[in-house]
């Protein structure tokens, strides 16, 4: 029993009779693998979702670092499937190192924004706005009804 053979671009299963039609052509699908077969959307994910952990470890672009790894993830959904249906490692690659950068990012801001919050210059700094602006709504408050 032969195996299945996928295109590479559609990722549809390659009939007989497509199959004969290519080889009549001059391209014969049964000897083409993965690692001879360049992807350049596979390997620009790859690329994206490393430049992404990159930007989210120097923690001065993790708003771009979410960006970019959107980008891997969309160019891991957008790459060929191998012959056997699969992605290439390169594009898996990227869509792990894309969320890794998502997630990432995502903490660091969190944590920033929770370490300006429970600052004490910002604690001092909104009880003074706060008691002002109280009292000043108090003053103006009309007591009649």
């Amino acid at each position: 029993m032969e195996e299945k053979r996928y295109d590479p671009y559609t990722g549809y299963e390659i009939t007989e009779e497509e199959k004969k039609e290519q080889e009549q052509k001059g391209q014969d699908f049964s000897n083409q693998k993965s690692s001879g077969n360049s992807n350049g959307i596979a390997l620009a994910a790859m690329i994206l979702g490393i430049i992404s952990i990159v930007m989210m470890i120097t923690c001065c672009c993790t708003p771009f670092a979410i960006i970019v790894g959107i980008a891997a993830i969309v160019c891991f959904a957008v790459s060929p499937k191998n012959m056997d249906g699969k992605k290439e490692k390169r594009a898996t690659a990227g869509l792990v190192c894309g969320i890794i950068g998502i997630v990432g990012s995502v903490i660091l801001i969190l944590v920033f924004v929770f370490q300006v919050l429970l600052s004490e210059d910002f604690q001092r700094t909104f009880d003074k706005e706060f008691q002002s602006n109280y009292e000043q709504y108090m003053e103006n408050e009309d007591d009649s009804f």
